[in-house]
């Protein structure tokens, strides 16, 4: 039984090296390319999709103008990024261009000693397990620095709360639920991910189809629903979350190997707001759920706060 899980996670991950290096890389971004009358040339992007991206935008083979390219962050659904100036005002810029991106900001400050509300309900106990990296256990491959994510088993499909403040930037809503008990590990399960004000991520893994509380772009509270636990292998329902960021942008994917793929992220060990107090969370180590107004209204702007004291069911 235990070769068939083995065997079965090495498939699995093997996909998923597969699908990274294919798949990551949607259109998510365009570059647009205006010429003007007097001879300058304006390049510009839109974006699909909320959340901060790093871009790279680099220029091939640009003849009667000077530029070093783009590199840097990019939030707006739409905004510009180079203006070329002709050298001789009587010829054209000629060049070509390639571009890349990925999810993040590289030179977020990130707050680590922000508090963050266990993503169950208030007032119930749960498990705390930290998750190991299968990847560098059985495969070899490069650990994301800081390396840090937590599961929640439960006996019941309990619904699933938001940690922090931020913007929904990821779904994936697909899978149904895995509820075979020779499941060891598989990439097919529904998430979503919230960017929060200084750049960190949180990633909320093991989600029930057609059962998120929330939609692209959306914003959530600490303690907003946003889905209720998938079945996992049968026995019990499972959360994996973890807390990140971008480390570094190397997006030349074409180098990119099933060791290093995952290195571009840089985990945190964040603190929570339990029953103990404010604590790193221990393996093995039971909590209960808290949540105060201190720790609601950190990151709510005044008329934020101003709409909850009126009407707090529109913030659950």
């Amino acid at each position: 039984m235990e070769n068939k899980k083995l065997l079965y996670a090495i498939i699995t991950y093997l996909i998923i090296g597969v699908n990274l290096k294919i798949f990551s890389q949607e259109k998510n971004i365009s570059i647009i390319v205006k010429r003007n009358n007097d001879k300058s040339v304006d390049i510009s992007y839109t974006k699909k999709v909320p959340g901060s991206y790093y871009l790279k935008l680099e220029l091939i083979n640009l003849t009667n103008s000077y530029s070093n390219g783009y590199n840097g962050v990019i939030n707006s659904y739409r905004g510009n990024l180079l203006h070329l100036k002709p050298i001789n005002n009587k010829s054209s810029i000629n060049f070509s261009y390639t571009f890349s991106y990925t999810m993040g900001n590289n030179k977020a400050k990130i707050d680590s000693l922000f508090t963050y509300t266990l993503p169950i309900k208030k007032g119930k106990k749960v498990k705390i397990y930290e998750a190991s990296f299968l990847g560098e256990r059985y495969f070899g491959s490069e650990k994301p620095l800081n390396w840090k994510s937590y599961a929640i088993r439960s006996k019941e499909p309990d619904t699933i709360f938001a940690m922090r403040k931020g913007i929904v930037v990821k779904i994936v809503d697909d899978f149904e639920g895995n509820s075979s008990p020779e499941i060891a590990y598989t990439s097919k399960r529904n998430y979503i991910v919230v960017e929060h004000d200084d750049g960190s991520y949180a990633s909320y893994k093991g989600l029930n189809k057609n059962t998120l509380f929330v939609k692209l772009g959306q914003t959530v509270y600490p303690h907003s629903k946003i889905g209720i636990l998938e079945n996992f292998g049968g026995d019990y329902y499972k959360l994996d979350f973890s807390i990140y960021q971008l480390f570094f942008t190397d997006l030349n994917r074409k180098n990119q190997t099933l060791k290093s793929q995952n290195s571009g992220l840089k985990y945190i060990t964040p603190y929570f707001l339990t029953n103990k107090g404010v604590v790193i969370l221990e393996n093995n180590n039971e909590y209960i759920s808290e949540l105060n107004e201190t720790i609601l209204f950190e990151e709510f702007s005044k008329r934020e706060i101003k709409k909850y004291l009126k009407n707090p069911n529109d913030f659950k």
